[in-house]
């Protein structure tokens, strides 16, 4: 049932009440000086619905709302708590992409797991799995699959930006 707020002209007071749409026009009792009171029409309406089992605001323009911002989607990743994923790339921008460098430690890892698995395999014995070391290289290609397109276009804009180190004075010094 809905509230309405009543105004009391004897003292001067407001007060809310719970009633039912039908008895909400009556003229109500005060609880201070048990005068007639007449309810007060409302200034202000904030009319919320649920969809997807998440409040929405109405107008309902088919977006979602986290912490007072509006977003496309409701979280269907994980994400630091508090966070958005949208509102991650907003803050933060695009993941960076990956190094020579860090593609090199990836890889060694991998072989370093595969050998080891087949030394476990040929002593007899069933390898143990490495949960963490297995999220880790998931999320780095993860990483490296979103931004494959950026990449491709980087090595496409300088072909030997990760191989040959630049020269700063743009002369070439002769080599002894």
């Amino acid at each position: 049932m809905p509230v309405y707020e009543y105004y009391c002209a004897d003292c001067h007071g407001v007060f809310e009440l719970v009633r039912s749409v039908a008895a909400a026009a009556e003229a109500q009792p005060c609880p201070v000086c048990d005068a007639e009171s007449q309810r007060l029409m409302p200034t202000s309406f904030h009319a919320f619905t649920l969809r997807d089992g998440v409040p929405r605001r109405i107008p309902d323009r088919g977006k979602y709302w986290h912490y007072g911002e509006e977003v496309d989607s409701p979280i269907s990743q994980a994400v630091p708590m508090g966070e958005h994923p949208e509102l991650l790339y907003e803050r933060y921008g695009p993941p960076a992409l990956p190094t020579v460098e860090e593609r090199e430690a990836h890889e060694a890892q991998v072989l370093e797991r595969m050998e080891y698995e087949a030394e476990q395999v040929g002593r007899g014995l069933a390898p143990t799995q490495d949960l963490r070391g297995a999220s880790e290289a998931r999320a780095f290609e993860q990483r490296v699959r979103e931004t494959a397109p950026r990449a491709k276009l980087a090595r496409r804009r300088a072909p030997n930006a990760s191989m040959t180190p630049r020269t700063r004075s743009g002369k070439h010094e002769p080599s002894p």
